[in-house]
């Protein structure tokens, strides 16, 4: 049985209060044009513009909402410490001194929401930059300034691969594997993305960390695709996805526009 020791690093979660902009929902098909593989790699082109453009106005939307975030932890944190020269005093409760520490708690919790969805956004924008490449040959590898990736002979299995990772990197750094996906999830769902049988690992490839996991997953012969950004030149949504690349099962739909 596939063990869950693993930190699972929390991914598209819904806020407690709606960004301002609903995350990209994906609902169609892809029909792509029958005997016409020039007709349908532009297709997919096109699809994968529209699904980064999606995200990148869901992640804008997003850090609109955490500005707003951030300025009602302040307040909170601010009005707590009156409260509490307040009670010091003996001019209010106890009670009344909990429930502005409630407030802080409340503020923080959604200030740290925010920015876990921010991260399963960049994420999010890396891997939809990847549905137009070409499916690689097995033990052909590609490397690029925003990634790179390697198609091994190694049969994969998320079952039998996923508690190894977790077993190495424990013994190699003394903290959990920082997964954040494991098998399909709500985000990639969305994404429109077959994710069942892979798992995202929350680590820069070029870190030491990330260069363990992958220096294993050689070792081992199992594929991998390391992102370096969702946009080259950024550090945002750096992440290594193990396992063969997710195939492309649906394409973006408008996203809906709300206010917090």
């Amino acid at each position: 049985m596939l063990s869950l020791a693993a930190t699972l690093v929390p991914r598209a979660v819904c806020l407690a209060e709606p960004p301002l902009r609903s995350s990209p929902s994906l609902v169609s098909t892809v029909e792509s044009p029958a005997g016409d593989p020039a007709a349908a790699a532009a297709l997919l082109g096109r699809r994968t513009t529209e699904l980064t453009g999606a995200f990148r106005a869901y992640r804008e939307s997003l850090e609109r909402l955490q500005a707003i975030n951030e300025q009602v932890l302040a307040k909170a944190i601010e009005k707590q410490r009156t409260w509490q020269q307040l009670y010091d005093r003996g001019t209010i409760s106890r009670r009344e001194l909990e429930q502005g520490e409630a407030a802080v708690t409340t503020a923080r919790g959604k200030l740290d929401r925010t920015a876990q969805e921010i991260a399963a956004t960049d994420q999010a924008m890396a891997e939809a930059a990847t549905a137009a490449l070409t499916p690689l040959s097995t033990d052909q590898h590609e490397h690029t300034t925003a990634l790179f990736r390697e198609q091994d002979h190694t049969a994969w299995s998320l079952q039998t691969i996923a508690p190894k990772l977790q077993q190495m990197f424990q013994a190699r750094f003394g903290h959990a594997l920082p997964i954040s996906a494991l098998g399909q999830t709500p985000l990639h769902d969305r994404l429109g993305f077959d994710h069942r049988n892979a798992l995202d690992v929350a680590v820069h490839p070029d870190s030491q960390e990330g260069q363990a996991l992958i220096d294993y997953l050689r070792a081992q012969g199992f594929p991998f695709i390391a992102y370096r950004s969702a946009v080259p030149g950024a550090a945002s949504g750096a992440h290594i996805h193990v396992g063969l690349p997710s195939p492309r099962i649906t394409v973006v739909a408008q996203p809906e526009t709300k206010r917090p």
